[in-house]
């Protein structure tokens, strides 16, 4: 489960399928020569790839997913239109 929040309904069209793409196996730990998979690459919300990164060690997708059902209350969300949850 990761949070997504629907850029364009937020910013118009400038939002219009804005994404990051965060690596399980980070590019730091490739062997020489070795390529990042397709599946090796979630995607995430900007906020939810900030806080991945945000202390080492990173965190996990699945202890994301654990602070973020923990924490989230639908009274805190802005906008709950433009917000969901997907795995």
């Amino acid at each position: 489960m990761i949070l997504i929040v629907d850029f364009e309904k937020k910013y118009g069209k400038l939002g219009e399928d804005f994404i990051e793409g965060h690596h399980i196996k980070p590019v730091s730990e490739l062997k020489e020569g070795e390529k990042t998979k397709v599946e090796d690459i979630v995607l995430l919300c900007s906020n939810c790839h900030k806080m991945i990164h945000r202390k080492r060690p990173w965190l996990s997708r699945e202890k994301l997913k654990t602070l973020i059902v923990k924490n989230i209350h639908p009274k805190d969300i802005e906008n709950k239109d433009s917000i969901k949850a997907t795995t």
